[in-house]
């Protein structure tokens, strides 16, 4: 087989322990493009990685969309080890379809400097505890159904997943800007690009949740700030 010398290949024994986190690390490490292959539905040894590989680089390519970067970055394809045709295929198309888009940041909205920055909260929203426990339901959800036997279609489950993946990153966005300083909503919507009604939405859940306090009010506008653990946890 052979195939071009810009391609670094990582061999994992599951294309379902890839960590959605891992392709925003390979981005911010200077990769610019990232493709998970993986065998066919049905194939799998571990009966439902390749599923769970779906979801998670699904997951990782919205995200990273949301925050800036071209979605033609990530990819996620399916191949046998019988199949080494069709790998060098697959690969030489990725590899073509990224030399046409260049290097990272030259095919985005923002620059490379501010695309990392957003990149950074992209990795953290993808940590989150709330974004893994629904990416692991996502199948249990769409075949077998929740406790009450309700059964969701894919659309259903990617629609939940934007909505909460758009939350996260919103979240720590506004958190990132609060480490900076004592921050309006209003100059978190200007600085994040976020509906003035969501930012302040945004910043009353976290009051909410602890996690930022009152700084001061400028005139009539209260300031906020991101609380200390200690403060927190009080």
């Amino acid at each position: 087989m052979q195939y071009t010398t810009d391609v670094r290949i990582i061999r994992l024994m599951c294309t379902g322990r890839v960590d959605p986190t891992m392709v925003v690390d390979a981005f911010l490490e200077g990769a610019d493009g990232i493709m998970v292959v993986g065998c066919h539905f049905g194939d799998c040894h571990y009966i439902s990685g390749n599923y769970q590989a779906k979801v998670k680089i699904g997951l990782a390519s919205r995200t990273l969309g949301y925050v800036g970067l071209n979605t033609g970055r990530v990819a996620f394809n399916q191949c046998s080890s019988a199949e080494g045709e069709r790998f060098v295929s697959q690969v030489s198309a990725f590899d073509g379809s990224i030399r046409e888009m260049g290097p990272l940041g030259s095919a985005e909205r923002f620059a490379l400097p501010e695309l990392k920055n957003r990149l950074d909260t992209a990795r953290v929203a993808l940590g989150s505890e709330k974004l893994r426990w629904v990416v692991g339901k996502f199948t249990e959800f769409e075949n077998i159904g929740n406790k009450y036997g309700e059964r969701f279609t894919e659309h259903e489950m990617w629609r939940t997943l934007d909505t909460i993946v758009m939350d996260e990153i919103a979240t720590q966005g506004i958190l990132k800007e609060m480490q900076k300083g004592a921050v309006s909503a209003r100059e978190v919507s200007e600085r994040l690009d976020i509906a003035p009604p969501d930012a302040l939405k945004y910043v009353l859940a976290l009051q909410r949740r602890g996690l930022v306090g009152l700084a001061g009010i400028d005139g009539a506008t209260p300031r906020y700030k991101v609380l200390e653990r200690a403060e927190a946890a009080a």
